[in-house]
C-alpha cells in the first residue's frame, strides 16, 4: 500500500495531518509507513492531481471523493474537506480509516 501525504509550503495544517494520518494508521493495525511529498510548483501539481495542502492518497488515489471531480492543479491553496455535512482543514480520521478500508485485505478490525 502507498500512502502519501502530499502538502505544499504555504499551508501548514499538513502537520495536523500527518498526526491524524498516524491515528488513522494505528487504528487500522497498519504500520507507519508514508511518504511525505512537497509540491513546488504548478508541474508537480498537476503530476500529483494536487488541488490544495494537504492532501493525502492511498495508491496514487485522492481519499477525498470530492477530488475526483478537480480539473484545476496548482500549488497555492489550503483545502477543505467535507466529512458527513462537517467542514475540516484537514482530512478528518474517519475518512482516512474508510479510505483504508477501502483498499482491502490488510485492514483488520
Amino acid at each position: 500500500m502507498k500512502i502519501q501525504l502530499i502538502r505544499n509550503k504555504s499551508c501548514h495544517i499538513w502537520q495536523t495531518t500527518e498526526k491524524v494520518l498516524k491515528e488513522a494508521l494505528s487504528e487500522a493495525r497498519l504500520p507507519e509507513e508514508y511518504e511525505i511529498v512537497v509540491v513546488k510548483n504548478d508541474e508537480e501539481a498537476k503530476k500529483y492531481h494536487f488541488y490544495g495542502s494537504p492532501q493525502v492518497t492511498i495508491n496514487d488515489k485522492d481519499i477525498d471523493p470530492i477530488a475526483e471531480k478537480a480539473t484545476q492543479f496548482q500549488v497555492e491553496g489550503c483545502r477543505i474537506y467535507l466529512y458527513e455535512g462537517k467542514m475540516y482543514e484537514y482530512p478528518p480520521k474517519e475518512m482516512i480509516v474508510e479510505s483504508l478500508k477501502k483498499v482491502g485485505d490488510k485492514y483488520e478490525t
